[in-house]
């Protein structure tokens, strides 16, 4: 209903009740938004917009509402015809809004959101407190205001109000109106009040609230907790009043207790037989358990022990003079003497000068007596009087600190010694010397002067050792020189250290103990796992030298040798280690000279590692050029990758080391055995040829062993990880494209290979920190992400990545093959012009072999290409790249997106038959970053797709058109791409693939000659036809 009818008073609501009830209403006309009516022969036209409604009354004019508006709201929320006529103009209004604006159902939603913005300020509260009902509270009423009216009305249920402020709902404010409160509409201290409440009120449904909001929450009641801040707010809210016994305040206080407010005074008379203590209080109200005393406008916070002292002499007897007395015996005079203490935090006291308390200094004095029994020797000193027994502390012309005595003594008691001013304590045994120096002295130490014999002192000795740290071939020797110690004795001394033992005693019967530093050092060396060696030395593998350092080189009492120091510097700072001579055909960017510096570093030490450099920035290349630098003559290297990866190798072998001797052993076991046999400088299999012929490698030498991708080693119980780990090379090398550091048990399984010995047991390790784990393996592991080197990356980096046809691919590839080259061994050139349409359409069925043959057959075996894209599309994921990818072939994309899926990697696809829109509404939504793939067919390119939002472009078949690629691959590297490019080419070894790419390298103009479908056929020439084919004029000579 619209705001008018809200603001109406209840007498004109009233009378437009009436008039409706007299049935004076006549409706004339129905429009989409308004309601042409006559009431009581004037004209009204209604709508939901206040703005629309107009009356024909003089009452209208004046005010804005009239009885006739009344009656016409009252119709359409009461009579049934009334309410269709409006839910009517409520959905028309509804419709047409949205038209207007164009919201979404999401518009709509973020408009139901938003809280009303209008903050003018037309509300207030004020409050009002009283006693409670039975005395023993205060109660607080809240009233509201109505701005600029200066009455109030008491707010009847303050939890319901406090609702609906919330919700922004309707309260009815007196007789005369019923409007929406909002929040900010208060005035700024009462929005802080409501704020407060809101925080002090529990949910009603899970509390009993009567304790907070007594008198059936008509009434407030702040709890023990509030109380403070509740009467700060309070009294920032106009017209605060509070009433107490007949007083009214407008400004409460709240403090703490001292003698000065003077509620209580406390007065001591000594009679000839005994002592009087006179308690005079004045009238003030306890409230929370004795927590808060009210007195004339102050509450006042009383401590613990107030409370307590204020329960006892509240429960005395008052006397004939209003007084309360206590009597006490004349040797009581100490005891009261001390409690005056605490009464002066209550009230002024007057007592006689011998009750005046005059502290001491406990002097404690500590000897040996024969080889194990201490004696302890007490005085008190009064500003040097001092007091040796119990019969002078009697005889004081003062009174002592009685309490203090008595502390004192409870702590002789708590250390075994007789609470007196001469006692003595047997040390029976190690541990108790210990604990006597460690625990009793210290605690003595803290509660006055301390001075202890020489030859006790004596029985106590510190060591601080000086610890040197030097390198033995592949070990660090750490040694400690302990100054007074004779050799067994250091024995015993780092014994103790290693067990985590505070001391030892010496042969001396000296108790001799340990710095702190020195456990720090020992607790180091332990968790480093360091081993006893002997004549105080222990040894550690150098593997630890980075933790070691870390552990220790805050420590003064450590001593590092040179050649140590130069170990953890090349760990910490592997620049600073010579960069070798390498030898390969190709120059190495800055980031890639780091990386064989590095490579070289733990070649050096004999450490192994793993470069998990993202994809794309040439770990294959560092590694070559690393193993050209290193490999001497008669030394061997293992290359282990995915079986889609070994050409890849062998390929950039050739390509950039081809002065180094390389095989492939992959394909039947009689042919693996045989290149094994062939004693090749380097030897490339896949893991799962290694586990079958994993006997044969393990009889042969091999001096280098480089895992690919070897994260494949997750599980440390499969076989392959268990045979590696038998498998002992000089210098082992991981690589891996994915971000290891995420997979905890990963990296301990490539550890375990790599560098056996560096992290503790599976079990130990997997309750590190991170930070832990990486004090573990930062120096072995190089991770560069893309954007860290971005000013050495070329924009475009072009992989290619081979893969083999599957045995069962193979079959049906030959057989394709053989049928096209015997239909065409003989035919003449004519021939060939003839025939081009049917001879091309066969050269396109071997490319979709390349792919799979289930591009055109019921075919369910493996394809070598598909398992290579599978294997690239997991490092894309573990990477967080995104990528498009490309097919001539439908068929292709639609295999493509099932794997995608199955990966987990969310996809768009476009093809022929994308409508344009679609197009362009997928590429923009890719860009702003939905979904981690894009599928393109060929003929779908088009123009003017622009998917920067990607920075890997995979083309899994080769194009003809070198030009289409290059507009394929400028989909993602254009203008506005921030990030480097990576393109990959998948190519199958040994087919028509391969044949296309060596006529694209050696012909560009080859370009315009073979088919996406829509060149021209007739540039091919025969000679091509046959070259592709491989149907060479020498084969038509045999």
């Amino acid at each position: 209903m619209n705001t008018m009818a809200k603001l109406m008073p209840g007498r004109v609501r009233n009378e437009g009740i009436e008039l409706f009830e007299k049935d004076l209403i006549t409706i004339h006309q129905v429009s989409e938004t308004q309601l042409d009516t006559t009431v009581d022969q004037h004209h009204l036209i209604y709508a939901l917009n206040d703005s629309e409604i107009t009356c024909d009354c003089d009452y209208f004019a004046q005010k804005g509402y009239c009885p006739h508006l009344a009656a016409v709201e009252y119709y359409l929320k009461n009579d049934k015809e009334g309410q269709r006529l409006l839910a009517e103009l409520e959905e028309e209004q509804e419709s047409s809004q949205g038209q207007e604006r164009g919201h979404s159902f999401g518009g709509l939603f973020l408009e139901g959101l938003f809280l009303n913005e209008d903050d003018t300020v037309r509300y207030s509260l004020m409050v009002e407190g009283e006693e409670s009902t039975f005395g023993s509270e205060i109660w607080w009423s809240i009233r509201l205001r109505r701005l600029p009216d200066e009455r109030s009305y008491v707010i009847r249920d303050i939890p319901a109000f406090l609702k609906l402020v919330e919700a922004e709902s309707y309260y009815q404010i007196g007789k005369n109106y019923y409007e929406p409160l909002s929040l900010i509409q208060f005035d700024q201290a009462s929005q802080e009040f409501l704020d407060f409440l809101g925080r002090m009120i529990p949910d009603e449904a899970k509390t009993n609230l009567d304790f907070i909001l007594p008198n059936n929450a008509r009434h407030l009641c702040l709890p023990y907790g509030f109380f403070e801040e509740g009467l700060r707010r309070m009294q920032d809210l106009d017209g605060f009043r509070f009433e107490w016994e007949g007083t009214e305040y407008r400004q409460l206080l709240v403090e703490d207790l001292t003698a000065d407010a003077q509620l209580f005074s406390f007065d001591i008379c000594v009679e000839p037989k005994m002592i009087e203590l006179t308690v005079a209080e004045k009238n003030s109200q306890a409230f929370f358990n004795n927590r808060i005393l009210f007195y004339q406008g102050v509450f006042y916070r009383l401590n613990r022990k107030q409370q307590k002292l204020l329960v006892g002499l509240r429960s005395l007897p008052i006397g004939s003079d209003l007084n309360k007395h206590i009597s006490f015996n004349l040797d009581e005079q100490v005891i009261l003497a001390a409690s005056l203490f605490d009464f002066r935090t209550m009230g002024p006291v007057k007592a006689p000068k011998a009750f005046n308390i005059k502290d001491f200094t406990p002097r404690f004095h500590f000897d040996l007596k024969g080889d194990s029994e201490v004696i302890l020797t007490l005085a008190f000193d009064f500003d040097g009087f001092l007091v040796h027994d119990r019969q002078e502390l009697s005889h004081l012309g003062f009174t002592s600190n009685y309490r203090h005595e008595q502390a004192v003594f409870r702590l002789m008691s708590k250390h075994g010694f007789t609470p007196d001013f001469q006692s003595s304590k047997r040390l029976g045994s190690s541990q108790e010397l210990y604990d006597f120096f460690t625990n009793t002295l210290p605690d003595f130490e803290n509660a006055g002067t301390v001075l202890i014999g020489q030859e006790l002192r004596d029985l106590r000795v510190e060591q601080s050792p000086q610890v040197q740290v030097e390198r033995q071939g592949n070990l660090l020797d750490i040694s400690f020189d302990f100054s007074s110690l004779d050799d067994e004795d250091v024995d015993h001394a780092l014994a103790a250290l290693m067990e985590s033992s505070p001391y030892f005693i010496n042969r001396s019967g000296q108790l001799i103990v340990f710095d702190e530093a020195t456990h720090r050092i020992s607790e180091s060396l332990k968790t480093l796992r360091a081993r006893y060696s002997g004549k105080g030395h222990l040894e550690l593998n150098q593997l630890t030298a980075y933790q070691l350092m870390d552990a220790l080189s805050e420590s003064d009492s450590v001593r590092f040798s040179k050649d140590f120091q130069l170990l953890t510097q090349h760990l910490s700072k592997p620049e600073t280690f010579d960069l070798p001579t390498y030898k390969v055909e190709a120059g190495l960017r800055p980031y890639q000279e780091r990386g064989v510096q590095w490579l070289s570093m733990l070649h050096h030490y004999g450490f192994g590692g793993i470069l998990a450099d993202d994809m794309g920035l040439g770990k294959t290349l560092q590694t070559i050029a690393y193993l050209s630098a290193h490999l001497e003559e008669g030394q061997r290297v293992l290359v282990l990758s995915p079986s889609s990866l070994i050409y890849n190798w062998q390929d950039e072998f050739k390509k950039f080391a081809p002065q180094l001797d390389v095989a492939v052993s992959y394909g039947l076991k009689p042919k693996r055995d045989d290149i094994i046999a062939e004693d090749h400088q380097i030897i490339i299999t896949s893991y799962a040829s290694f586990r079958q012929d994993f006997d044969a490698y393990k009889a042969g030498q091999y001096d280098y062993l480089i895992l690919d991708e070897a994260q494949v080693m997750k599980n440390t119980q499969t076989k392959i990880a268990q045979y590696l780990r038998d498998f002992s090379v000089p210098h082992c090398l991981a690589l891996s494209g994915t971000p290891i550091e995420n997979h905890l048990l990963e990296i301990w399984s490539i550890f375990q290979i790599i560098l056996p010995g560096l992290l503790p047991a599976k079990k130990t390790f997997l309750k590190l920190t991170p930070k832990e784990v990486a004090r573990y393996i930062s120096p072995f592991i190089l991770r560069r992400k893309k954007e860290e080197v971005l000013p050495d990356l070329p924009d475009l980096i072009e992989i290619t990545h081979q893969s083999e046809l599957s045995d069962a691919q193979k079959a049906i590839y030959l057989a394709q093959l053989q049928q096209m080259q015997q239909g065409l061994i003989s035919a003449s050139d004519q021939e060939i012009n003839r025939h081009k349409v049917e001879i091309l359409s066969g050269i396109t069925r071997l490319r979709q072999i390349c792919d799979t043959p289930a591009l055109f057959m019921d075919y369910a075996g493996d394809s070598g290409k598909l398992d290579s894209l599978r294997e690239l599309l997991s490092q894309i994921k573990e990477s967080d790249h995104r990528v498009l990818i490309f097919s001539q072939f439908r068929g292709m994309l639609d295999i493509t997106e099932s794997l995608l899926q199955e990966l987990g990697i969310s996809s768009y696809k476009l093809t022929g038959s994308t409508p344009s829109d679609s197009r362009q509404e997928m590429t923009r939504a890719f860009n702003q970053g939905s979904r981690d793939a894009f599928l393109i067919s060929l003929k779908a390119g088009g123009v003017g797709l622009n998917l920067t939002g990607a920075d890997t472009v995979i083309l899994i078949d080769l194009w003809w058109n070198p030009a289409v690629e290059s507009q394929a691959i400028g989909r993602a590297h254009r203008m506005g791409q921030e990030r480097n490019v990576e393109v990959y080419r998948l190519i199958t070894r040994g087919t028509i693939e391969e044949k296309i790419q060596e006529l694209q390298e050696s012909k560009r103009h080859l370009v315009s000659t073979i088919l996406d479908g829509t060149e021209s056929r007739n540039s091919l020439t025969v000679a091509e036809i046959r070259e592709i084919l491989g149907i060479s004029t020498e084969t038509l000579e045999k």
